[in-house]
């Protein structure tokens, strides 16, 4: 979707005129099929290795028949679950960011309410929260339609292009990597950290677990917003690159960064200075709190520099440079943290830091990726305003 977003983006900057550009429509149709065949697919994968998949990550075995729960009405709906995905795409890709709120906006307050539903009225436990999660995605899918098929729309779905393209596949694939990187890279974080502190942290494993967890909700949460600067920043830098406005690419640039900066400096104080509060929305298990507490002060030391590490790679996927895009993204996570994690095991009898050590690799890498990506993208930058 996100590989799709950034070809469409850049057609429609270049199209001289309003009129609805064929070969967007094109490249839509055909992105929502190939999106619609490997969510079919990878559903199939979920839902028959699901045992396997949650014990290769050494989950506790108290906590694994309720993964499974979870994770079985989500994986069910993977094919709408993508093409959700890919229309939401497309909309943000035509600049119409307001329609792409409204559909986040209804997903996300239905879910709200099918939790409360599911959750304190008929006690379904985790099951319920499962269902109203793939109830909401169904249902916003179901809404995107409705919004592709109303609106004036410069992009329009075509049951004629609606056929794989591997020309386009290819250019789209490679620009969609990073986003796949990231997406997979956290989930290889959450299996290196639950394997590190099975090794590391003895008898306080399984608490620490569920208190990482509960951290990682939070954190996606304190994420979104920056995630919506991310999307928003494409959208405007490769309509601006495909127009050749390269001086508006870099001012947009400037501004996404310092917004997502002073956003970032705001919660890393919340969130080092008084986390309790946070999660005691999540949790009346006064050891769980304090648990997650203790790893927040520690991982959202690195947070301020969110903005870089998050905006800077996004600039490459954006404008059509697919290389750069890549190896920024995979640069914390595959190139830094996962090879830190694996080390620190191998090294944590002798080193005797126990499970704080795990938690203060996150920021020293945030760090170390921030310089990196930093340096990087400013030296692009200067090549960029010369042209």
């Amino acid at each position: 979707g996100s590989g799709m977003a950034s070809i469409i983006s850049r057609c429609l900057g270049a199209s001289k005129n309003s009129d609805k550009s064929e070969e967007a429509s094109i490249i839509f149709s055909s992105s929502l099929m190939l999106a619609a065949l490997v969510g079919f697919v990878l559903s199939i994968i979920l839902l028959y290795f699901r045992v396997e998949i949650f014990h290769s990550m050494q989950l506790p075995a108290a906590l694994i028949p309720h993964a499974i729960d979870y994770l079985t009405p989500i994986a069910a709906i993977g094919a709408i679950s993508f093409c959700h995905g890919t229309m939401s795409e497309c909309l943000r890709a035509q600049g119409l960011n307001g329609l792409v709120f409204k559909l986040m906006a209804s997903m996300a307050l239905l879910n709200i309410a099918l939790d409360a539903l599911f959750l304190f009225v008929f006690e379904w436990g985790g099951p319920g929260a499962a269902w109203a999660t793939a109830i909401s995605i169904t249902m916003a899918f179901v809404y995107a339609i409705h919004m592709l098929r109303t609106g004036d729309h410069r992009v329009t779905f075509s049951f004629k292009y609606f056929r794989l393209k591997p020309s386009i596949h290819k250019q789209a694939i490679a620009l969609g990597i990073p986003v796949f990187l990231s997406y997979t890279g956290f989930a290889m974080m959450l299996l290196m950290v639950n394997i590190s502190l099975v090794q590391v942290a003895g008898d306080e494993a399984q608490l620490l677990i569920s208190a990482h967890g509960i951290l990682n909700r939070v954190y996606m949460l304190i994420f979104l917003p920056v995630l919506g600067m991310m999307i928003a920043f494409q959208t405007f830098a490769g309509f601006n690159y495909g127009a050749q406005e390269n001086g508006r690419v870099v001012g947009v640039l400037n501004i996404a960064l310092i917004t997502t900066a002073l956003y970032s400096v705001l919660w890393s104080v919340v969130m080092i200075g008084c986390p309790e509060f946070i999660f005691q929305i999540f949790s009346e298990d006064q050891a769980l709190i304090n648990a997650s507490a203790d790893i927040a002060r520690i991982v959202f030391v690195g947070f301020i520099t969110v903005s870089i590490a998050m905006i800077c790679p996004a600039l490459f996927q954006a404008i059509g440079l697919a290389q750069p895009a890549i190896i920024l993204n995979a640069l914390h996570t595959y190139f830094l943290l996962l090879p830190a994690l694996f080390l620190y095991v191998l090294f944590e009898p002798e080193l005797g830091f126990g499970a704080t050590g795990i938690w203060w690799l996150f920021p020293i890498t945030d760090v170390l990726t921030a310089i990196i990506v930093g340096l990087y993208t400013g030296y692009f930058v200067q090549r960029l305003k010369s042209i």
